[in-house]
C-alpha cells in the first residue's frame, strides 16, 4: 500500500515554517501523499469545531508543491475530499491544471459533493443539487483537461469552442476518486471515475463489521466496474484517524475538542438556543500503535491501494500544536510504518477502458 498524511490545512498555526517542517518530516517517512481538506465558509460554532484557519484547498496545494518541489521529493498531492461544486466548473478546471503542472504532474483529486447546508445556502448554491452539480462539473472539466479547444452543453455550464489555455501535465487528465458511498456513488465511479475515497475510520471503529461492509461495498464498485467494460479495477483510497501511543494504559482514552452547543455563541447576535444547530465536538481516541498496525494489515488484505492517516495536532500535554503532529508521525515511523509492506511502484488507473499510469 502507499501511505499518507491528511495536512491540516484547516488550522491558523500551519503556516510557514510550520508547514515547511511538516513535509520535511514527511520527506523522513517516505510519504507517498499529502492530502487537503476543504471548507470555504462557516458559522462561528462550525469555526470552532472544523478549524479556526482554514485556508482555500487549491492554494494550499500550490504552497505545498512548492516547497515540496524545493526539498526534493515528490509526493502525491490529494484531497480528501475537495467539494466540487464549491467552485464554477471552468475556473476550477484551470485552477486544477495550474495546480498539476505546477507541481510536475502529482494532483489526484479527491472529489466529492458536500453536506453542509449553511455554506451550500453562503454560496448561493441548492444544497438539494449538489450531486448533479458535482458529475456534471467533473465532466466539465474533464473535456477542457482533455482537448485544447472544448465544447460543453450542460445545465452548469455552457460554451463552444474555448481553452483554459494550461492543460495538466497529467495526460488525458488528473486522476479523480470520488468520495461517496451507496448505489448511485458507485454506480458513477464505475461509469466515469478511476477509484473510491472511502471516508475516515478511527482505530477503534475499525471492527469486523466495519470490514465485513467495507468489503460488500468494494466488491459492489468492482462488480458494476466489470459491467462498464473498465480494465484492471478502481483504485481504492481509505483514511483512518485518531491519537496513537506506545502507552497501553492511555489506550482507550480519549481526547475531546470542540465546542458544546450550549456554549456556542454567534458574534453580538446572543446564545444559539438549545437544540439549534448541533454541537461542533470531536472525540479523539486514543489507540495503542499495535492496533494500528493491525488495521493497516487488514486494509492490506483487503485490496486498499492507499491509505491517508489523520494524525492529530492540537495540543497535548507540553506539546503545542505542532509538537504534537510531529510526536505522531515520530510514532508512525518508529512503530507503524516499518510493520507494514510499502507499495513504490507507479500508479495504473484505467480511463475510459484504457490503461494509464498518472503522476508517473
Amino acid at each position: 500500500m502507499k501511505i499518507g498524511l491528511r495536512l491540516p490545512n484547516f488550522a491558523r498555526w500551519f503556516r510557514g515554517d510550520a508547514i515547511w517542517a511538516t513535509c520535511e518530516k514527511g520527506k523522513e517517512l517516505d510519504l507517498d501523499v499529502l492530502s487537503f481538506v476543504d471548507h470555504v465558509i462557516f458559522t462561528p460554532q462550525q469555526y470552532v469545531g472544523y478549524g479556526n484557519g482554514y485556508m482555500d484547498i487549491w492554494t494550499a496545494m500550490s504552497y505545498v508543491a512548492a516547497v515540496t518541489n524545493v526539498q526534493g521529493w515528490r509526493p502525491i498531492l490529494s484531497q480528501s475530499i475537495c467539494v466540487i461544486p464549491y467552485r464554477p466548473p471552468i475556473q476550477q478546471a484551470k485552477i486544477a491544471a495550474t495546480v498539476d503542472s505546477l507541481s510536475g504532474g502529482r494532483l489526484l483529486i479527491g472529489a466529492g459533493s458536500g453536506y453542509n447546508e449553511n455554506e451550500f445556502a453562503a454560496l448561493g448554491l441548492n444544497v438539494r443539487e449538489r450531486g448533479e452539480m458535482t458529475h456534471e462539473y467533473l465532466a466539465c472539466m474533464k473535456e477542457l483537461w482533455t482537448h485544447p479547444v472544448a465544447s460543453f452543453h450542460g445545465k452548469y455550464a455552457n460554451f463552444d469552442e474555448m481553452t483554459i489555455s494550461v492543460r495538466p501535465t497529467q495526460q488525458p487528465h488528473p486522476p479523480i476518486l470520488y468520495g461517496s458511498s451507496g448505489p448511485m456513488p458507485f454506480r458513477r465511479i464505475a461509469e466515469r471515475y478511476q477509484g473510491w475515497l472511502r471516508g475516515t475510520v478511527a482505530v477503534k471503529d475499525a471492527n469486523a463489521d466495519y470490514f465485513k461492509a467495507l468489503d460488500q461495498d468494494w466488491a459492489k464498485i468492482n462488480t458494476l466496474w466489470k459491467a462498464n467494460g473498465r480494465q484492471g479495477k478502481p483504485y481504492l483510497m481509505v483514511q483512518m484517524g485518531g491519537q496513537f501511543t506506545t502507552d497501553r494504559e492511555q489506550a482507550g482514552g480519549s481526547v475531546v475538542k470542540g465546542l458544546a452547543t450550549e456554549q456556542a455563541i454567534v458574534g453580538t447576535e446572543g446564545r444559539i438556543e438549545a437544540g439549534g444547530e448541533r454541537a461542533y465536538v470531536s472525540t479523539f481516541p486514543i489507540s495503542h500503535v499495535s492496533e494500528v498496525v493491525k488495521q493497516l494489515r487488514s486494509y492490506e488484505e483487503l485490496g486498499v491501494d492507499m491509505v491517508l492517516i489523520n494524525v492529530p495536532s492540537y495540543r497535548f500535554g507540553t506539546l503545542d500544536n505542532l509538537g504534537m503532529q510531529l510526536q505522531q508521525m515520530d510514532l508512525l515511523a518508529e512503530h507503524v510504518l516499518p510493520k507494514i509492506t510499502r507499495d513504490k511502484k507507479p500508479i495504473e488507473m484505467d480511463y475510459d477502458g484504457k490503461r494509464f499510469t498518472p503522476m508517473g
